[in-house]
């Protein structure tokens, strides 16, 4: 009978929760995804056809990125109406699947990290780090690291980057004097006490930066010119200011048009300098101009695909079956797994493993390597098995897979090697992965070797046979888990106690249907995730 000594096969519970721990996907604006940019009425009205014209004359466009600005259907009369307007007609910024902008809504570090680095493309001057809470596939892995190397962001003590934290007004402003080496004729203090009522909340690592983002007229502040609340958390109206601002500033963007209602919050020592007198002011568009752009510029009903990848959130979605998700360079996992009962005895036993990860998935292909020792509470390193796993990810949230459980025994393990296939994939619920049931991660697989029927195993049929999971996340923390394993079903709670630590913890309820085995078992699984 296939055993595997106790808990060779149940410490993946552990192992493969903490592989999957290095994914992230939505709870973040991203490129809209299935969204129909087709033939949509929706009337332009004064600003945001003046910001329409205003890049049409900069020929700094796409169509698609054109064609959006006219579907957000909540930045008519937002104070950042031309700001986001002119980003979102660059592509710097994009709208959410319903339409919507939320200018309103907070932005956090990783969100910031992706937008300023698509707004200021510029050459590293530093070296990478790794970023101890910044998982191998999270999300916004590549934009942190270009944000860290050109000087627009940095970390936090312990090579710590905190991604999900809210970013304040300050930091923004700091991250753009920063990375654009911005300076200030005048003496620090002497401006931001002139300029801010509250100058004495500024922090002091941050008085020289706020200083020049506000004498290159970065700094819009609405709906009061004098007070910078710099410990508010920014919004992604105010992002969208300070970065339009600042790509002005270096002549990427159109300056405000002098009676622009919103001119008059952007501080600075100059005041706008006005239209010269021989320049015919510019002129609203008529509908009629209006609707020949928009029939210019329309896009073929077409859905725009984002390549999305899985969730750190809710912890895992396996409990023993392998799912096509693993770590790459740079991500290693420690696991351990302990079972009250061992399958056909009455002995408690327990595992451990250590893996690593090689290659990038999202751009190759990764190489998951694991070391288990399968006998805790017996010959604890005299027993144990290195698996392999290479995995690729695909765009519309698909990941595969082939390996090979216990390629390398050493030891008493009772059982052999098992080669498998696997895919998966993430199919998104909401619109907010901060929802309650967001996300429900899928994976199906055929394997030999321990995937065969119990039946199939007594004989000695050399057989292979299907396996799957299937894992809801229910919370931002919490993921339920059903698995079937090839012999019997497993049913799990994945939970991540704590958003800044890489920690997830799996009990699950092994052989539930009776199907294989001699009863219902309980197993606890642990992993933790790090970089290197």
């Amino acid at each position: 009978m296939c055993i595997v000594k106790a808990a060779t096969t149940t410490i993946l519970l552990a192992t493969l929760a903490c592989c999957e721990l290095s994914y992230k996907a939505n709870a973040n604006p991203v490129p809209i995804a299935q969204k129909q940019l087709g033939d949509r009425a929706m009337a332009l009205k004064q600003n945001s056809a003046t910001a329409l014209e205003q890049v049409l004359q900069s020929r700094k466009f796409k169509a698609s990125d054109l064609a959006q600005v006219s579907t957000l259907n909540d930045i008519q009369g937002s104070w950042a109406q031309s700001f986001i307007a002119g980003l979102v007609s660059r592509g710097i910024v994009q709208g959410f699947p319903d339409g919507s902008f939320r200018p309103d809504e907070p932005v956090t570090r990783a969100q910031f990290a992706a937008i300023v680095t698509k707004a200021f493309p510029q050459q590293s001057n530093r070296n990478a780090i790794a970023f101890a809470d910044v998982p191998e596939y999270y999300w916004a892995k590549d934009a942190i690291q270009t944000a860290y190397q050109t000087g627009f962001l940095a970390g936090y003590p312990n090579n710590t980057f905190l991604p999900e934290q809210n970013i304040p007004r300050v930091q923004v402003l700091v991250a753009l004097a920063n990375g654009l080496n911005l300076s200030a004729k005048t003496e620090s203090s002497t401006l931001l006490d002139t300029l801010y009522q509250d100058a004495a909340e500024i922090p002091d690592f941050a008085r020289s930066p706020v200083a020049a983002a506000t004498a290159n007229r970065l700094v819009v502040n609405y709906p009061n010119k004098d007070v910078l609340h710099p410990n508010q958390t920014a919004t992604r109206a105010d992002v969208a200011a300070f970065i339009y601002q600042a790509l002005a500033n270096q002549g990427e963007m159109p300056q405000l048009r002098a009676d622009d209602p919103i001119a008059e919050y952007v501080v600075g020592l100059q005041p706008a300098t006005p239209p010269a007198a021989s320049t015919p002011e510019p002129q609203p568009l008529t509908p009629e101009q209006v609707a020949k752009l928009r029939q210019q510029y329309r896009i073929e009903v077409t859905p725009l695909t984002a390549l999305i990848r899985p969730s750190v959130p809710g912890g895992g979605s396996s409990v023993g079956s392998p799912t096509a998700y693993g770590a790459g360079w740079g991500s290693a996992f420690f696991g351990t797994s302990f079972q009250g009962r061992a399958r056909d005895t009455s002995k408690s036993d327990g595992a451990a493993s250590f893996g690593f990860g090689l290659g990038d998935a999202s751009k190759a292909v990764g190489l998951e390597i694991a070391a288990t020792a399968v006998d805790l509470y017996g010959n604890t390193f005299g027993d144990g098995t290195i698996s392999f796993k290479l995995h690729r990810l695909l765009p519309a949230n698909f990941g595969i897979a082939v390996g090979v459980e216990n390629a390398i025994i050493w030891g008493e393990t009772d059982g052999g090697s098992s080669l498998y296939g696997v895919v998966s994939k993430v199919f998104s619920l909401t619109e907010d992965a901060a929802k309650p049931f967001s996300k429900i991660t899928t994976s199906v697989g055929l394997g030999g070797g321990r995937f065969r029927s119990e039946e199939d195993v007594e004989d000695g049929n050399d057989t292979v046979n299907v396996f799957g999971s299937m894992g809801l996340q229910a919370t931002e923390q919490l993921s339920l888990i059903a698995d079937w394993t090839g012999q019997d079903l497993n049913l799990g709670v994945s939970v991540v106690p704590f958003r800044s630590l890489p920690l997830v913890i799996t009990p699950s309820l092994a052989d539930v249907t009776g199907n294989a085995g001699d009863g219902v078992r309980f197993v606890l699984g642990v992993g933790y995730v790090g970089r290197f």
